[in-house]
């Protein structure tokens, strides 16, 4: 049913696509033309309408040259957004760049290109193996191409680059161990390559309309490259005339410039001499219209390819000169200035600033927040020359705006739409789901800021006091000078009350207004019992008993990713990269609601730093880096492992698919309620990892970095839940509280958390050297030295007025064993002291908050035949596959542990 629904779309999209153009453009002498009538175009170059530079991930650290960007494939929607403003503002014709070919780096900075190398480079015969044309990509071109057709945009095409920004020339060269100097060598492997690139995509088939590109009529003219400044004749010649062979209808532009080769104005198959203009190369400016068109001598046609990044009086000059001058009837058939950004798919437009320039790109139909580029000055003088060009005197009043189209509305009501072409402010309407009138809630409100950072920048929010419960429609109408658009599509929204989560006022956790301060517990396995495949009897059974001993706020693992070994917990929630385990997902989804039945909140983490969970060394191996080393292997220490794991922060592609599932995570509807996770009370917080550390002093930046993004990503989907990192405190920040506490110093982080683990940390030992038994000793040690951690911590809380956490902390039973019916004496010791500071900081209103003593295993049974070591099929306990099964567990049977919880949590709650 879906490949019959699919070839419906493709054949309509097929028949209005050819309903497009009546004729190809042809050259006649030195002019052009569209069937009998003259063709001549004024405008800008639209260079990412194939490819985009994500501008707000900006430059690839990974990029060895130092400025290579991150890229993404522009959607269809936004293509079809950015061909639409492009025509409604008067546009016929635009020039796009080139088709990018593959960089080394790309893998490592998670972009693909149009041009990929050989498969095999060493084929028989002597024959040499040609470049593969990404899919992907150009699927994307297919899709501007049918776009253009149905919109009627003339392209042109360029295809390879003189220069590396995209990947041109020298990366080609690269598949063949040659130089970029050898791609203008026609007897070269390069040239040969570049050829046969050029037949691949004009005799390639439009997957969209159906169409072979030497048949779309949208597609104006081939460009031999961009900026082929060392071309030769022969190089012209040949790439010509092979163009010319394939697309017999279409035009050829030279792509030479800054001179103009005398071979090309006498070569049959060149229809256009192209120039740009820039004042780096000193001809940016009228004269060199005039000079080029002397040269050429009407024997071609002219083409202004690019010019502009100068004040508008220079701008204006040019553009004046290309509209009027005109030498022996000869004139320029068009200009275009550079260079255009459009609508973003999720709201605002996208941006790219020339070099160090103050100049940037500009957006239709121009707007005042490009005051300090001239934008709406530039705007106003294409759309004058494009009137003058067709005859009349001045520029036709601009189109009605089409609806936009509301994306999303945040559990905050922040609401993202994306723009409609030629829309110059916008009016927000709302009305009640049952109600009959729409009132405005917003009124002129610009999209059209440049420098728009979607993780920054919002829209409009919806900041009116609401009753909590209601259900809405919001609506928006596009206007411009010329009227007011159709209303957009409605979008629902349930509002919800803010004051329902749990909320960090003045350094205090507030609970239904109250100071909210707990003595919780670590249930991390909670998901896999809850699982339908799992033991939902026993998960209602350890709920109530925490709810009888006044546990209400429970520290929990989303879920494992991957990860091989006795030491790592099985199954899977992420069992490939970005593949979930759906009966772990709905186990997590009835976790929750079992939680709020007992008013209770949980943290959810969403990875880890150590393997027994696969976590972020996991993510490593998914990616390239090779296999993880287990430091419970004979032959690998714990140095081994933490130097391969802090690659994480890194390695792009890693990094990418953790946000990815953050956000698949954050914004899952449970399905069991239909309610978002996002908008649910009953999460309390979003924590990014159990115990990222940044490891070294070298991965502080990257670490910083990837913590930064991953917070404020959590604060944009998850707005009313709070964020934490799960961090250890110094232990995990380079031993440092200084560092700790700058790492912390984010306003997207809500609440600091710390770690204490005596026995790992060494702060604790049952035997002397001697083999004495020193437990009573030791405990002591240990509550003084997690006393001084603590007060350390509280102390950057204190600075910067955010409560803390002891979010984790275990002690092992009495000589570290491991059966419940061992003492816990010095255990309920330790537990006892801690359990107090978190009263005495209540009792004070201090940022002491609260703690999660690890673990709970409650009911849990570890198998005697396997030594206290996890097989998968035993029961789940506190203490983790790479753990000693029952070392830190707090059973249901440990009584005098449990009464501590109970009391310590009935002095909190009164």
């Amino acid at each position: 049913m879906f490949k019959l629904v699919s070839l419906l779309i493709m054949l309509l999209f097929s028949l209005t696509s050819f309903a497009g153009f009546e004729h190809f453009i042809s050259r006649d002498g030195h002019q052009l033309r569209d069937g009998n009538k003259i063709f001549r175009f004024a405008g800008l170059n639209a260079p990412e309408l194939h490819r985009i530079e994500d501008d707000v991930k900006g430059v690839c650290k990974a990029d060895r040259r130092g400025w290579g960007q991150f890229f993404k494939w522009p959607t269809s929607d936004e293509q079809q957004n950015w061909i639409k403003a492009l025509v409604k503002s008067g546009h016929k014709a635009t020039r796009i760049y080139v088709l990018s070919v593959e960089h080394p780096d790309d893998i490592a900075c998670t972009r693909e290109s149009h041009i990929l190398k050989p498969v095999d480079t060493k084929k028989g015969n002597n024959q040499i193996a040609m470049p593969v044309l990404n899919e992907t990509a150009m699927v994307v071109y297919d899709q501007m191409i049918a776009h253009a057709s149905e919109q009627k945009l003339r392209l042109i095409l360029p295809f390879i680059d003189h220069w590396q920004w995209w990947g041109g020339r020298q990366e080609l060269a690269a598949f063949y161990d040659e130089t970029q100097d050898d791609f203008y060598n026609v007897n070269s492997k390069t040239f040969s390559a570049y050829l046969d690139i050029i037949k691949q995509v004009i005799t390639r088939k439009n997957t969209i309309t159906g169409r072979y590109y030497y048949q779309e009529k949208a597609i104006m003219a081939w460009e031999t490259g961009n900026e082929l400044k060392d071309s030769t004749a022969e190089f012209v010649a040949l790439t010509a005339a092979h163009i010319k062979s394939l697309a017999p209808n279409q035009l050829v532009v030279d792509g030479n410039y800054l001179s103009i080769l005398e071979h090309s104005l006498n070569d049959p198959n060149i229809d256009i001499i192209n120039n740009h203009f820039y004042t780096v190369n000193d001809n940016n400016k009228p004269q060199t219209i005039k000079d080029d068109l002397a040269k050429i001598a009407g024997k071609k046609v002219y083409l202004v390819g690019e010019y502009g990044l100068k004040p508008i009086k220079g701008i204006a000059e040019i553009m004046h000169t290309a509209t009027h001058f005109e030498l022996n009837g000869a004139q320029a058939a068009g200009a275009f200035i550079w260079g255009f950004r459009g609508h973003r798919n999720d709201g605002g437009f996208y941006f790219h600033r020339e070099g160090n320039s103050p100049y940037y790109s500009y957006h239709l139909p121009g707007f005042d927040a490009g005051k300090d580029y001239q934008e709406l000055e530039v705007t106003n003088l294409i759309r004058l020359a494009q009137a003058q060009m067709d005859g009349l005197s001045k520029a036709p009043q601009l189109p009605v705006p089409e609806p936009p189209v509301i994306r999303a509305i945040s559990p905050d009501r922040k609401i993202t739409w994306m723009g409609s072409p030629l829309g110059r402010s916008y009016r927000v309407e709302r009305k009640q789901i049952n109600g009959s009138k729409w009132h405005v809630i917003g009124d002129n409100i610009s999209d059209g800021k440049n420098k728009f950072d979607p993780t920054l920048d919002t829209l409009f929010q919806d900041t009116e006091r609401l009753t909590p419960g209601q259900t809405f429609l919001y609506r928006i109408v596009a206007k411009n000078e010329s009227g007011e658009s159709a209303p957009s599509n409605e979008i629902e929204h349930k509002v919800i009350a803010p004051n329902s989560f749990i909320q960090t006022i003045n350094g205090q956790f507030k609970r239904d207004g109250k100071p909210y301060y707990f003595i919780g517990t670590n249930y991390w396995y909670g998901p896999l019992i809850a699982a339908k495949n799992g033991d939902r009897s026993r998960l209602t059974l350890e709920l109530d008993q925490l709810q009888q001993i006044g546990v209400n706020n429970l520290r929990i693992l989303v879920g494992a990713d991957g990860g091989n070994g006795h030491s790592v917990v099985k199954p899977a929630l992420q069992f490939q990269q970005g593949k979930y385990d759906l009966t772990l997902l709905e186990g997590l989804d009835y976790l929750l609601v079992e939680m709020k039945k007992r008013n209770m909140v949980a943290v959810l983490y969403l990875t880890n730093n150590w393997i027994w969970s696969g976590g972020m060394s996991q993510y490593l191996n998914w990616n390239g880096y090779g296999d993880v080393p287990n430091p419970f292997n004979e032959d690998t220490t714990w140095a081994d492992y933490m130097s391969y794991t802090q690659q994480f922060h890194r390695c792009i592609p890693c990094t990418n698919a953790f946000y990815r599932h953050v956000e698949k995570i954050v914004t899952r509807t449970n399905s069991i309620t239909g309610q978002a996770y996002n908008t649910d009370s009953t999460i309390m917080s979003w924590q990014l990892a159990n115990e990222p550390r940044v490891f070294t002093q070298a991965n502080y930046e990257p670490f910083k970095e990837w913590l930064d993004t991953s917070v404020a990503l959590l604060k944009k989907l998850a707005p009313f839940q709070l964020v934490s990192t799960g961090n250890e405190g110094a232990a995990g920040s380079l031993n440092r509280v200084d560092v700790y506490q700058k790492l912390h110093d984010n306003p997207n982080i809500d609440y600091l958390t710390m770690h204490i683990w005596p026995k790992n940390w060494n702060w604790y030992q049952k035997y002397d050297k001697n083999n004495n038994d020193i437990q009573a000793e030791s405990t002591l040690v240990a509550i003084e030295k997690a006393k001084q951690y603590m007060a350390e911590h509280v102390n950057v809380a204190v600075e910067l007025n955010k409560p803390i956490v002891l979010s984790e902390f275990g002690f092992p039973r009495n000589l570290e064993r491991l059966k419940p019916n061992t003492s816990t004496v010095y255990r309920d010791k330790f537990f006892a002291s801690i359990f107090d500071l978190v009263l005495k900081s209540k009792n004070n209103s201090q940022v002491l908050a609260g703690l999660n003593f690890w673990a709970y295993g409650g009911n849990g049974h570890a198998n005697p035949d396997h030594n206290g070591v996890w097989h998968l099929g035993d029961d789940y306990m506190g203490d983790p596959a790479q753990e000693p099964q029952g070392l830190n567990n707090v059973f249901s049977t440990d009584k005098k542990t449990l009464l501590l919880v109970e009391e310590l949590n009935i002095n909190l709650h009164n």
